[in-house]
């Protein structure tokens, strides 16, 4: 009898731990399954994320090219509106633009060209930018009455005009006017810290030295 006892009291201990085991697990059943859900929410989460930023960025992608496009299309758009009031060509020579000087009277074409079959035709650029752009423009000329033969009696202050073939002017005033050894070049250099600058040169009776005069763009 006793061992009976003994032996059911053995069994229910056993079966209360069973119980017990039992509901321990399905405690951390719930909360591994918890953690799963937790977990496939973040990594869901985080997918929707990395979705809506890739769509962000594509959109933003698409904007800066649609803004690039359209600034091209705008930029070609005023491009197309400008109209060329210069004939192309003088002569034979291509023409980029007009030379101006009130002063001396000097109204001429400036030729792309400069050869001396084109000298003999009119003014050319020599070296530099583009006409009217940040740099030196240099020009040259031969030394005769309706060339730039009278630059030497330029002075400070006295006005130079470039046009482009668009009609676009720019007004320079000069600043240097000196004579030079055709060896040396460098009325030539490129470095005017920003500005817009015209060289304009011609020779000496002779041709022994060259006539340099340097003018820098006027501002209103």
């Amino acid at each position: 009898m006793k061992i009976n006892f003994i032996c059911f009291k053995f069994s229910k201990t056993i079966c209360f731990m069973v119980c017990i085991i039992l509901v321990e697990l399905a405690y951390f059943g719930i909360q591994i399954k918890n953690l799963l859900k937790e977990e496939k929410s973040d990594t869901l989460q985080q997918s929707v994320e990395e979705r809506y930023n890739e769509i962000e960025n594509t959109t933003i992608k698409k904007d800066i090219q649609c803004s690039s496009t359209n600034k091209v299309q705008i930029e070609s758009h005023q491009l197309e509106k400008k109209t060329r009031i210069m004939p192309i060509e003088f002569k034979g020579f291509e023409i980029i633009g007009k030379l101006e000087i009130p002063k001396l009277k000097i109204d001429k074409y400036i030729l792309k060209e400069s050869t001396s079959k084109a000298l003999k035709v009119s003014v050319t650029k020599l070296y530099g930018p583009e006409i009217n752009e940040i740099g030196n423009f240099c020009i040259a000329g031969h030394n005769y009455n309706t060339m730039l033969k009278e630059i030497k009696n330029l002075e400070k202050n006295d006005k130079i005009i470039l046009t482009d073939v668009f009609g676009d002017s720019v007004f320079y005033e000069v600043y240097d006017n000196y004579q030079s050894s055709p060896k040396d070049v460098s009325c030539l250099n490129q470095n005017t810290g920003g500005e817009k600058e015209v060289t304009l040169i011609t020779c000496t009776p002779g041709a022994i030295n060259r006539v340099i005069v340097k003018a820098v763009e006027v501002y209103d």
